[in-house]
């Protein structure tokens, strides 16, 4: 993978890289979608193109609806079980 590829900064929506801090762990897309960073930065690696060495944008853009509900229900599941996640922005009481 190359080295300028940085997961955890690319927006797919906006087909830009937004500089987030390291403690900000959920955050919004530019299309206004909330995405937890880790999940989405690793469903971003999923997308790149290994020919390239790039995004693969329209790979994000079809896939992207499937990795949310996932994300959702992840999220759903650890508040609903009481998990603690350290680091990962997901609240739970």
């Amino acid at each position: 993978m190359p080295n300028d590829y940085k997961a955890s900064q690319y927006d797919h929506t906006s087909d830009t890289y937004i500089k987030k801090s390291l403690s900000q762990r959920m955050y919004r897309l530019q299309d206004g979608t909330m995405v937890q960073r880790d999940l989405y930065s690793s469903f971003l690696l999923y997308c790149i193109d290994l020919n390239t060495n790039k995004i693969d944008k329209n790979k994000c853009i079809h896939e992207f609806d499937k990795q949310y509900k996932n994300q959702n229900e992840t999220i759903e599941y650890v508040q609903m079980n009481q998990i603690k996640v350290m680091n990962s922005g997901i609240k739970v009481n």
